[in-house]
């Protein structure tokens, strides 16, 4: 009954990650209200020392638009100051921020936004309809018919 659940649940993600990218992108004009940032560092205890890691997570916020607030790299949050006027397109079930320009220029494009989104989808699928098959002993195994 789990297993069932399960591939259900895997199903119905995969075909909504595919609808997202038949959906139309959605463009606003906004005005960028504030930028915040989180660093999150992790310390992991090795053989002979420590080793520890910093991650940071870049995020603006908007005003003007349906659109709340885009995740971002460094480089677009520098870029970027408070009051710009910017245009961003986003996806409509998940609003993942594609494209952010500024008067004609591009300050941020995730090209490859669709193909990452079509290759999620379609496993997630393949999984709920059994062409792909975890194995304890083998790890995942693909098979056809």
């Amino acid at each position: 009954m789990f297993k069932l659940l399960v591939r259900c649940l895997f199903f119905i993600v995969g075909v909504t990650l595919l609808l997202e990218i038949v959906l139309p992108t959605r463009t606003e004009q906004v005005r960028v209200d504030q930028h915040t940032s989180q660093t999150q560092t992790d310390y992991r205890p090795i053989s002979g020392g420590d080793s520890r890691w910093a991650d940071t997570s870049y995020k603006i916020h908007f005003i003007g638009g349906r659109l709340s607030s885009c995740s971002v790299g460094y480089s677009t949050y520098a870029k970027l100051k408070d009051g710009d006027a910017i245009e961003v397109q986003s996806t409509k079930l998940f609003k993942i921020c594609t494209r952010i320009t500024r008067s004609e220029e591009v300050i941020d494009s995730y090209g490859h936004w669709k193909l990452i989104v079509l290759l999620c989808g379609c496993i997630l699928i393949a999984a709920a309809i059994g062409w792909l098959k975890t194995d304890e002993d083998n790890g995942f195994s693909f098979r056809l018919g």
